[in-house]
């Protein structure tokens, strides 16, 4: 993918660029930015132009002087870094490859993607490759969370931020690239909070907005209930836990974070700001029955939890705690009714399952880094 095609990340896809060009990249670089906004991808637009990879068989992905480690595992150990732990499933190990001479004659460059993911005799290994770095050879890491990251890490790497991606662009990039309808991608953009991986799965995933809007019927759901009917909804909505159940979650508290998102800009009186069209009724219900205080206290409990979600904190439990701190916490939000649904809205990518341009499934925002 060159530079072009990423959305957002002009300004450091063209630092970037100028300092390949003119000799002076780095080679420990760490893109540091919120989760899913891009950061992986972008690292990986830098790998495909630094050796060429369009014109090798098979792209980036089979080029020799690329090693990625982008896997789905919640935890990076010492065997997928360390001389001698690379396995024919896994690939070599990051010190193996960099063991290795160039294959083309030219630079080297290995994409460490949720770098915070490395255990701690992980990221001493990783260290020592950055204190003795092999000549041509470059390392990008990748993280939500540097502060999660040993110093030592963080001090050898030139970091640069990425920000959130702005909503227009999302939208631009949704109808032009994936050909969303434009109602689904102005709603899609809106809604993905900066990330262009979340912003495509609402757009093309079949099902995949119905099930936020489904979310939000039953996090309102909780409402007027004692107790126990709050933890009975709580334990309903809870994924399962693991790395597939946290990224549902995370899923889920995007969406009900936007929603009480809305309820502030409804009590702050900027109902412009307000992305759910659909359940502004309900969000202007809490709007008017809870202080602005209160509002904030729920918006920090749900991006609170997210947090300790991305830190491998059990789904069902996150769930009880925020649901009891919600809904059994005075004052309360009233009990609303769930909004009729708009079918437009229900999967329009189902159609173009079979586009190349439209994957059913597309990689995970949080893969996306």
């Amino acid at each position: 993918m060159p530079f072009s095609e990423i959305v957002g990340h002009a300004l450091v896809a063209a630092q970037l660029a100028a300092s390949l060009g003119d000799g002076r990249l780095p080679h420990a670089l760490l893109l540091a930015g919120p989760d899913g906004v891009g950061k992986t991808t972008l690292a990986e637009a830098l790998a495909g132009v630094m050796l060429d990879a369009g014109g090798w068989p098979g792209g980036l992905a089979a080029h020799p002087d690329h090693w990625l480690e982008d896997s789905d595992s919640e935890r990076i150990g010492i065997e997928r870094v360390r001389a001698g732990g690379g396995t024919p499933e896994t690939g070599p190990s990051l010190q193996d490859f960099f063991a290795l001479r160039s294959y083309a004659g030219g630079r080297r460059i290995a994409v460490i993607g949720r770098a915070d993911r490395l255990t701690e005799p992980a990221a001493n290994s990783v260290l020592k490759t950055l204190e003795e770095p092999p000549p041509l050879s470059h390392i990008v890491l990748c993280t939500a969370h540097p502060e999660r990251m040993p110093a030592t890490v963080v001090s050898r790497c030139q970091m640069i931020g990425c920000g959130p991606v702005p909503a227009p662009a999302m939208r631009s990039w949704l109808e032009s690239r994936h050909r969303a309808p434009a109602r689904l991608a102005a709603l899609a953009a809106a809604l993905a909070g900066g990330s262009p991986g979340r912003a495509l799965r609402l757009a093309i995933t079949p099902g995949a907005l119905s099930a936020d809007l489904a979310a939000i019927d039953t996090f309102l759901a909780g409402a007027g209930g004692g107790r126990a009917a709050v933890l009975a909804t709580a334990g309903k909505l809870a994924p399962p836990n693991s790395a597939e159940g946290r990224e549902r979650a995370i899923a889920q508290l995007a969406a009900w974070t936007s929603f009480v998102r809305d309820v502030a800009y409804l009590a702050a009186g900027a109902p412009e700001l307000t992305v759910w069209a659909d359940f502004q009724p309900a969000a202007r219900a809490w709007a008017e029955s809870l202080p602005m205080e209160r509002v904030v206290e729920i918006l920090g409990r749900c991006v609170e939890l997210s947090d300790q979600l991305a830190q491998y904190a059990v789904p069902r439990l996150g769930y009880e705690v925020l649901f009891l701190d919600v809904f059994a916490t005075a004052p309360a939000p009233p009990r609303v009714a769930a909004p009729p649904r708009d079918p437009t809205l229900a999967g329009p990518a189902a159609a173009d399952a079979t586009n190349p341009d439209h994957p059913a499934r597309p990689r995970s925002p949080r893969r996306r880094g």
